[in-house]
Order: C-alpha cells, then sequence, then structure tokens
C-alpha cells in the first residue's frame, strides 16, 4: 500500500478531472458528475476537450450534476449548428458559442469556482492552445474546442486558428498538471468496440477517424497514472440527429462506470 505522502504534511487530497470529447458521445460524462456530487467525490481542477469541454465549463461556472443533465437533454445539435459557405467547413460554431454564452451563468474563466482549463488545437502551430487565461471567454473556448475540422469552421482567435482539441489533446491532464493534483481522474468516451458496419454518413466517418488515433495513442496518459473511466464498452456511433432515449443511455453508461469503480475512486481520494 502506497502511503500518501502530502497527508504527512497536513494537506488534503486534491483532484484534477478531464472530460475529453467524442461528439455527443460526451454526454456519458453528466452520468460520471452524477455519482461523483452524489457521493461527495470532491474535484478541485477540471479540464475538458470538445463535447468535454461543455460538461467541464457548466461544472466548473457552478452549475449541478442534475442542471446539466436538464441543459443536455435539451440541446439540440442541429438547432446551434449554422450551415457555411466557407471553404473550411460545412458549419458555423458562432450558434454553440452564443448557445454557451445565454446558458452560462458566468462569461470569463476568472470567475469560475474551481479552475477550468480547455482544450483546442491550432492548424497554424499544429500545437495545443489552452484556455484558461483570466480575461479569456469560456464561450468562445468551447466553440473552438469543439470545431471538428472538416464540420466547423476554424475559430479565429488571436493570431490563431483553431479547431477540435482532440487532434492534439483529449483527455487534457497536462493542463491539469499545471496545479498539481494528488490524484487524476479521467473520462474516455472513445468506445474500444468495433465497429459494426460500414459509416453511413460523413460525420461518422470523421468521428472515427479520431477514435483510431486516440486509441492508438491512449498510453500517452499513463504518465500522470490516472484513474480512467471508460463507460462506452461497445462501439456507440454518433448520430446526427440524437434524440433523449439516445442521451439517457449514454448518461446511464457514464453511471454504472463510476459507481463500478467507486471504491477505487473513494480509496484514491481519501
Amino acid at each position: 500500500m502506497s502511503v500518501k505522502w502530502w497527508k504527512l504534511f497536513g494537506q488534503k487530497t486534491t483532484v484534477g478531472l478531464a472530460l475529453g470529447g467524442g461528439s455527443m458521445r460526451g454526454v456519458a460524462t453528466v452520468g460520471v458528475l452524477k455519482v461523483l456530487e452524489k457521493n461527495h467525490i470532491p474535484i478541485h481542477y477540471i479540464s475538458g476537450t470538445s463535447a468535454g469541454s461543455i460538461a467541464a465549463a457548466f461544472w466548473a461556472a457552478g452549475k449541478t450534476a442534475a442542471e446539466i443533465e436538464e441543459i443536455v437533454l435539451d440541446l439540440d445539435w442541429l438547432r446551434i449548428a449554422r450551415f457555411s459557405f466557407a471553404l473550411q467547413g460545412l458549419l458555423n460554431p458562432d450558434k454553440l458559442q452564443k448557445y454557451m454564452e445565454d446558458t452560462l451563468p458566468i462569461k470569463y474563466f476568472h470567475e469560475t469556482r474551481i479552475p477550468l482549463h480547455i482544450s483546442s488545437s491550432d492548424l497554424l502551430s499544429a500545437r495545443e492552445y489552452v484556455f484558461g487565461e483570466s480575461q479569456e471567454e469560456i464561450a468562445l473556448a468551447v466553440a473552438a474546442s469543439c470545431s471538428v475540422p472538416g464540420v466547423f469552421t476554424p475559430t479565429k482567435y488571436q493570431d490563431k486558428y483553431l479547431v477540435d482539441g482532440c487532434l492534439v489533446n483529449n483527455l487534457p491532464f497536462s493542463s491539469l498538471a499545471r496545479h498539481r493534483p494528488h490524484v487524476y481522474l479521467g473520462v474516455s468516451v472513445i468506445p474500444r468496440g468495433t465497429m459494426p458496419a460500414e459509416p453511413k454518413h460523413l460525420f461518422q466517418v470523421i468521428s472515427r477517424i479520431y477514435d483510431i488515433y486516440e486509441l492508438n495513442n491512449f498510453t500517452r496518459y499513463q504518465k500522470y497514472k490516472p484513474l480512467i473511466l471508460e463507460p462506452l464498452k461497445e462501439y456507440v456511433s454518433p448520430e446526427i440527429k440524437p434524440g433523449k432515449d439516445f442521451y439517457h443511455k449514454l448518461i446511464q453508461a457514464g453511471a454504472t462506470e463510476t459507481e463500478r469503480l467507486l471504491t477505487q475512486i473513494q480509496k484514491a481520494v481519501s
């Protein structure tokens, strides 16, 4: 049994939570948050990529898991996507940004109840850009982090051209590392199961490309010695127009996985 050295100095265990992307499959993170909240598992720092940035933003802004669930169940992806006539993408992320502005109770990162970091990818430098500075806008960060290349047009920010954070860092433990949490928790919604049939549309093709890249680079996170929850045991296809039943199944999958590992989580954070 390893000794928690920080306890010898009277320090409390601190926890960092990284929420990964995976299109609307990221809704499973809501189930994770519900179980963590119910069992009083503390979260001191939170980060998110792509779909994971949405839940991370609302949690850091002070929303409860039940409130986030209600928001997600009412979210219509087609309503928050505007067709773009630009050559860089089919859809414009500005409606997602406006939706987040209208729904979040705060605007800037310095207003969050716990430190929040949101990852995106800069097309120009081919490097990760992490939002989290005090005067940066959360809604803009979420829109940039969710901008799937080829589907959404990139988000122009300062001298950067930002797209989906999954390209460079789908489970953003690295942005949590600056706070040196004692425990790293992560939620990966990338299914390890085999795709049962050929893709039906462009979004499934793009999503599967992300899945393949992430699954073949998963070992890069091990240096943080994280406890990673993987709610989706079988392949789940991202839907163009998902219904509430689809969302409920994802939320339940997140809750089930967290309950399965709850004893291990409680031991880690005690």
